[in-house]
């Protein structure tokens, strides 16, 4: 999904230097219209050429010619910058690239437009809005505390982590939506895709997958085969479809981590309400503390306080 933004956004880059380079092309046409400009402009090059054949360095009558030409310019609006295509970014000079690293605009725009195609605004709430101080329950703040760290800690050092599978198991209402969204959010700041998928949607999107032709499914799977961090919000809520539920769900759990992404699963469920609703390999995959991370939000539901 990140290489489909960025070189949108490169695309972009390129289109815009375009139109730059076309935009002065047709002031320097318009310019070079006026009889006055051209004659003025064609006496100086001629003398100026024949100066560096002579003599390697343009002489006194050159350097007048020169201040006629740009006078005869000024006389109509015009100057010999108008004739250079402008960069928007002094930086890249609008090729998007420093140093071989993409520069700072195509970053910034690129952190915008991967926010559009994974439906994660930017903005919103984060890390830095967490405290402690609204939760009365103090067993609470201090467990929330701690996850809040230890997920920032996460987010900050993907893709170097070693946990593929994190999972959020608590009562409705503890703060594991919002704590998946702030994780997603700060993978978008860093320049990495997340997706975030309801159960149900999630379920529906397999349900797709299965009916539709061969030729089609990988297409239908590829932002979320791809994505850096998928969240799959609520699992538990959703309809049980035979040959789908299970087995697609596996399939992605799978396959994401021998990718090395991270999927991030909100949840309801104990461990073994996971073991009796789906079966023992997803409990292993979700529940195995070599791959796999379970936080469990203790407390009662933060919204009706």
């Amino acid at each position: 999904m990140k290489e489909r933004v960025m070189e949108q956004v490169l695309a972009a880059k390129r289109a815009e230097k375009a139109r730059a380079a076309q935009e002065a092309e047709s002031r320097k046409d318009a310019a070079f219209a006026v009889p006055e400009i051209s004659a003025a402009q064609q006496a100086y090059v001629e003398a100026y050429y024949s100066d560096m054949f002579r003599h390697g360095k343009p002489s006194e009558r050159t350097r007048a010619l020169h201040e006629e030409y740009l006078a005869a310019l000024a006389a109509h609006g015009f100057s010999e910058s108008d004739f250079q295509p402008a960069a928007v970014c002094p930086v890249c000079n609008d090729t998007g690239t420093v140093n071989g690293q993409p520069c700072e605009c195509v970053r910034a725009e690129f952190v915008k437009q991967l926010g559009i195609a994974c439906d994660i605004a930017p903005e919103g709430f984060c890390f830095d809005d967490f405290s402690v101080a609204v939760i009365a329950d103090g067993a609470q703040a201090e467990n929330l505390n701690k996850i809040y760290s230890k997920m920032r800690a996460y987010t900050e050092k993907y893709p170097a982590v070693n946990r593929r599978i994190i999972v959020m198991s608590g009562k409705t209402g503890t703060g594991k939506t919002v704590l998946a969204t702030a994780m997603a959010r700060n993978m978008i700041r860093r320049g990495y895709s997340a997706l975030i998928l309801s159960a149900m949607n999630f379920n529906s999107l397999m349900v797709k997958c299965h009916t539709s032709p061969y030729s089609e499914r990988d297409g239908i799977l590829r932002d979320v085969m791809d994505a850096d961090m998928l969240v799959i919000d609520d699992l538990g809520t959703e309809p049980r479809y035979r040959n789908v539920t299970c087995e697609y769900l596996l399939l992605v759990l799978e396959e994401r981590s021998s990718r090395k992404l991270s999927t991030v699963i909100t949840t309801n469920l104990s461990p073994d309400d996971i073991m009796r609703q789906y079966n023992e390999r997803i409990y292993s995959r979700m529940c195995d503390k070599r791959g796999s991370l379970f936080l469990p939000f203790t407390g009662d539901d933060l919204r009706l306080k």
